[in-house]
């Protein structure tokens, strides 16, 4: 009786050949992810012009000299990234935008807007004169907020503090603007026209003080 012919057999991949397989296959991959961010490239933003003071108004009254520390806030805050929250479904998750971003930190964006500020009210000083009050602006919150998909707004809530030999007065702001497009450059505006909003109030509320 002759014997069934065998089967071909298919040769196995020889196992030292299987980790440089990987290692192409994972190369390609970050190639390909190079290329696509190289072909998309990023948006940079800063708040823009301070809003302008109707012709018809008198403007705020002149404040009493002040001096102006530097603006801080939490680590998230000390990059360029233009973060968005999504109150609608995930709360709890602040992200980033990827192709859109701010030109600086925006703890440097609202110290700089909160410096022109003080000195078109005539009350900016050096910070090395220790004879006149200083302020003190932590930034707590600077994000763009879905509150569906189709709505959002512009968040910024910080912590000012005034003080001479001592504290003078303390107190947290918050200003929400809407923006008028659900993406990063809607974001901006509205962050923007609450900065300018809530920069208005703290330094309203600083000219109340006891500064002299």
């Amino acid at each position: 009786m002759t014997p069934a012919p065998e089967m071909p057999r298919r040769r196995a991949s020889s196992p030292a050949k299987l980790p440089a397989l990987v290692a192409a296959v994972l190369a390609l991959a970050v190639l390909s992810g190079c290329a696509l961010q190289r072909g998309t490239p990023a948006i940079t933003y800063d708040l823009g012009p301070s809003a302008a003071l109707p012709a018809t108004n008198p403007g705020p009254a002149p404040m009493p000299r002040l001096r102006v520390a530097q603006t801080d806030g939490p680590n998230w805050l000390e990059g360029n990234a233009l973060y968005y929250r999504l109150q609608y479904a995930q709360a709890q998750r602040l992200q980033a935008y990827a192709t859109q971003r701010w030109v600086t930190s925006p703890t440097r964006l609202f110290d700089e807007r909160l410096r022109e500020a003080v000195s078109a009210r005539g009350a900016l000083t050096w910070f090395g004169d220790t004879s006149v009050p200083a302020l003190k602006v932590d930034l707590l919150e600077f994000e763009q907020v879905f509150d569906s998909a189709t709505t959002s707004q512009g968040v910024v809530r910080l912590r000012a503090t005034v003080y001479h030999r001592g504290m003078i007065g303390q107190q947290t702001f918050e200003a929400r603007r809407p923006a008028p497009s659900g993406d990063g450059a809607g974001g901006v505006k509205a962050l923007a026209d609450a900065s300018d909003a809530v920069i208005a109030a703290l330094l309203d509320w600083t000219g109340t003080l006891p500064l002299k």
